[in-house]
């Protein structure tokens, strides 16, 4: 399947309007957007594999928790800056379940009474932000058709 710009306005990825904002740039400076993507692609991989490593860690601590989530503070402000709200929101709650902040009602942040408890929280989050990751690379690689 060919992706269109029509293919990205409709996605539940991609914030148009922002993203827009990204490919006009690339009128004053061809290959302007992709070099963002790509620099996005690349700091995500390595942002994600951190998170995994401290999610998968046997040594849950407060200053693990307080990393996933300044973790998930930068991730959200790169995701955010490309349009990708999906990705922003998981990370969104990364950061504020390593704070121990139950903003959003989640069922599992409700009751979460411990460090595993937030970790859990933090574990879903990231899984759905990678998912969301997965997705969005994809469809802008066949967009810019370029192997992200």
């Amino acid at each position: 399947m060919a992706v269109t710009q029509e293919t990205l306005e409709t996605s539940e990825l991609i914030n148009w309007t922002i993203f827009q904002e990204l490919l006009m740039m690339d009128e004053d400076e061809e290959g302007f957007a992709l070099s963002l993507v790509q620099t996005f692609v690349e700091q995500a991989k390595g942002i994600f594999k951190e998170m995994s490593e401290l999610l998968e860690s046997n040594e849950k601590s407060t200053e693990q928790l307080q990393k996933l989530s300044s973790l998930g503070h930068y991730l959200k402000g790169s995701a955010a800056a490309l349009g990708l709200h999906k990705i922003q929101y998981e990370c969104e709650r990364i950061q504020n379940y390593g704070k121990e902040n139950n903003f959003d009602n989640y069922e599992k942040a409700v009751v979460a009474k411990n460090l595993n408890d937030w970790y859990r929280c933090c574990d879903d989050a990231y899984d759905c932000a990678l998912e969301y990751y997965k997705q969005s690379k994809d469809l802008m690689s066949e967009y810019f058709k370029d192997p992200l």
